[in-house]
């Protein structure tokens, strides 16, 4: 119980976009082809917080999160979860709660998880913790290691530490040969630590990261090229700045997405894709609901696809639907939004048209509503 009131103190008091428990909100996943304007919103995660997404060195993404799926207690509550994408993100593995080995019996559980590659194309996961599950002054930032992603082995000693105030969120990232740690400012101002390392274990810290109110450095860093460091930050909406060194950064620029804990990676084609604590599930049957229950497939989809097919489905609010297909290295082939309505169902017909026979992975999707699978086309 003790953890979950941390968990809760942390996503109340830093987060302006986390008023409500985290596990009353999903996280959210979204496209964008320039970084500022993001499209496509849709539901990555159920009861979920603090997210980070990184793209391996086989071009395989992960995304780590703070995961609180029902019932409290259980192996999924309260937990840090990871899951796989291999066609950048259009279709993912279910979540599973990861194990840190060596991590100390009075510790807590970690939380505030932030992944990384190392030199050696192994796996960091830097994150949150400190003694007997308390939150105070021994909470700091640590790390853990890993060849695949779940199962993970303690570094010795903290990263970072303050002995008069505790330390959360850490977000990392190697720039232009430098790691680069911050970490929200907990107690009498704003901004974020700023620390360095030449090997992201021994950090020297900085002078901090100067910010306001409503912009707070709870988020994650993004390369966008060898001479710009961009940090993707928490506030009324979700926000970045710049930088050519990580030290200084430009004024705080806007994008139109509403939310907390942004993490966003580079993809395929120049592509970004941005996962992010989305707003708290409806408590009335007047709001808009958009989560995964209220679009149902009326019969399964067909596989394999003919040429052209029809695809059957329930949809209670919105009043279309679009098509979009992929091949498997995630190449947007062709979006459909034809459709009908038919006794009280609707129906889209999937045209292949000049599609080679194969294996295509296939997106039905409504404003924040969608179904992703795979599909054999046949001729």
């Amino acid at each position: 119980m003790k953890q979950l009131l941390i968990c809760c103190f942390l996503f109340v008091s830093l987060n302006l976009y986390a008023q409500n428990e985290p596990w009353k909100r999903p996280l959210k996943i979204c496209s964008s082809i320039d970084g500022v304007s993001w499209t496509g919103v849709q539901t990555f995660q159920d009861s979920s917080g603090v997210p980070c997404v990184i793209k391996l060195p086989s071009g395989i993404l992960i995304s780590a999160f703070q995961w609180f799926r029902q019932p409290a207690g259980s192996l999924t509550w309260d937990r840090v979860a990871v899951k796989f994408s291999g066609d950048n993100g259009i279709s993912w593995t279910i979540p599973q709660p990861i194990v840190v080995n060596g991590l100390p019996v009075n510790f807590a559980r970690p939380f505030d998880p932030t992944l990384t590659i190392t030199d050696s194309n192994r796996i960091r996961i830097y994150f949150s913790s400190g003694l007997n599950m308390v939150l105070d002054t021994s909470i700091n930032t640590y790390s853990a290691i890993s060849d695949d992603g779940i199962n993970y082995t303690m570094d010795p000693g903290f990263r970072f530490s303050l002995s008069d105030r505790l330390v959360v969120d850490p977000a990392l990232i190697k720039f232009r040969g430098q790691w680069h740690l911050v970490n929200p400012v907990t107690t009498g101002g704003t901004g974020a630590y700023h620390n360095v390392s030449p090997d992201g274990m021994n950090f020297t810290r900085v002078v901090d990261i100067v910010s306001d109110p409503s912009h707070q450095w709870i988020g994650n860093f993004i390369e966008m090229d060898t001479n710009v460091l961009r940090f993707y930050g928490s506030g009324m909406s979700i926000w970045y700045s710049s930088s050519p060194n990580g030290g200084m950064w430009s004024s705080f620029t806007n994008t139109n997405i509403t939310g907390g804990d942004p993490s966003v990676v580079k993809i395929s084609g120049g592509n970004y894709l941005m996962v992010y604590t989305g707003p708290p599930y409806p408590t009335s049957v007047n709001e808009d609901l958009t989560e995964p229950s209220d679009f149902k497939l009326y019969q399964n989809f067909p596989n394999p696809f003919n040429p052209v097919t029809i695809i059957n489905y329930e949809l209670r609010i919105a009043n279309f639907v679009t098509l979009s297909v992929y091949d498997l290295n995630g190449k947007h082939l062709k979006t459909l939004v034809n459709q009908k309505q038919n006794a009280g169902k609707y129906e889209l017909e999937f045209n292949g048209g000049s599609l080679p026979s194969g294996i295509y992975v296939y997106k039905l999707s409504s404003d924040n509503i969608s179904e992703v699978r795979k599909m054999m086309l046949i001729r």
